[in-house]
């Protein structure tokens, strides 16, 4: 395969590096006008998105751009090439999702993959297993927390440029989350939100606070928030038979603290050895295979002529679709 990369930022970096150790990827091409060269020891540069007859040289692009430009280049390489990976968001709004969509539509033989790699990390893979019958029984609520320092920078980066980013930190980050959400509750609808921008004073929201249910009725609690001045993740899953507890994420600044999962068993005073303290277990994990993982499926997807398993345009609606709800309330 012959592949395009758009935007050679942080994720760009990453997706390069995960194409060039497969052995059934010819060639990786670059085009972003913000980078140098030399510098970065690129190669394969592509000068001119513009030309659509340069796109017939690509079987693959992945779309790793500033949320301004997104959907503009999701658009054109759906048109122009059909196999797409777009990181998250998609798109700075609701119509910039339209858009995407209506190119997806116009071409059913596509394969299009958004980048939530949540889903994959070791952690929420062994909850979601614990999910059911066989494990701990039915969901009864989930609470997620997701949060940053801010860091020194932060009113300097276009995240919280609303005219770049489209939103502040409940689109960032917050949004990964809500995809979570979906992965265990499927179907949400939004019951209510506090948006505020109550610290960095950008113009876009730095702590969002959001309430949502199933088609069940089961309730979510997200807090995403830029002003938590540590680093946090945190997704509690509370079940018929006990509870789970994911924290921590396998980053690359490990900021977040050691990934792991505690599996809590239901126990009454009379089964426990303590009062209101059940038993626990506890897992951790030293190794993300998550973006690794989403690029497999996809390249697989594309080489297999079939839909992608996870990242799809109908879970990508979903997270944009509540992301535009809390900022129209």
């Amino acid at each position: 395969m012959r592949c395009l990369i758009l935007g050679y930022g942080y994720m760009g970096k990453i997706r390069h590096k995960i194409l060039a150790e497969r052995s059934d990827i010819k060639s990786v091409k670059i085009y972003d006008p913000q980078i140098d060269p030399v510098k970065e020891n690129i190669r394969e540069l592509f000068l001119n998105p513009s030309e659509e007859i340069a796109w017939n040289n690509f079987d693959a692009v992945f779309v790793c751009t500033p949320n301004n430009v997104t959907a503009q280049y999701a658009i054109l390489a759906l048109k122009h090439c059909g196999n797409v990976f777009c990181e998250k968001p998609p798109g700075r709004n609701w119509e910039d999702f339209l858009g995407i969509d209506e190119a997806a539509r116009a071409r059913p033989d596509r394969v299009l993959v958004f980048g939530f790699n949540h889903r994959l990390h070791p952690s929420i893979k062994a909850a979601k297993a614990m999910v059911g019958e066989g494990g701990l029984g039915n969901i009864l609520y989930v609470k997620g927390t997701y949060g940053k320092s801010g860091g020194s920078h932060y009113r300097e980066s276009w995240r919280n440029n609303r005219e770049i980013s489209g939103g502040g930190i409940l689109l960032d980050q917050g949004i990964h989350m809500l995809d979570l959400f979906g992965h265990f509750l499927g179907s949400l609808k939004l019951v209510d939100n506090v948006l505020t921008d109550a610290f960095w004073k950008c113009g876009v929201e730095d702590n969002a606070f959001v309430l949502l249910k199933n088609s069940e009725g089961i309730p979510a609690f997200l807090h995403s928030s830029a002003t938590l001045w540590k680093h946090t993740f945190q997704l509690e899953i509370g079940l018929r038979d006990g509870y789970l507890l994911a924290s921590g994420l396998l980053s690359k600044t490990g900021s977040y603290g050691r990934e792991q999962l505690v599996i809590g068993r239901r126990q009454f005073e009379d089964e426990a050895a303590a009062l209101g303290n059940p038993r626990e277990e506890m897992i951790y994990f030293d190794r993300d295979d998550s973006w690794k993982l989403e690029v497999d499926d996809f390249i697989s997807a594309v080489h297999e002529k079939r839909p992608a398993t996870h990242g799809t345009l109908d879970e990508a609606r979903q997270v944009m679709s509540l992301v535009n709800d809390a900022y129209q309330k």
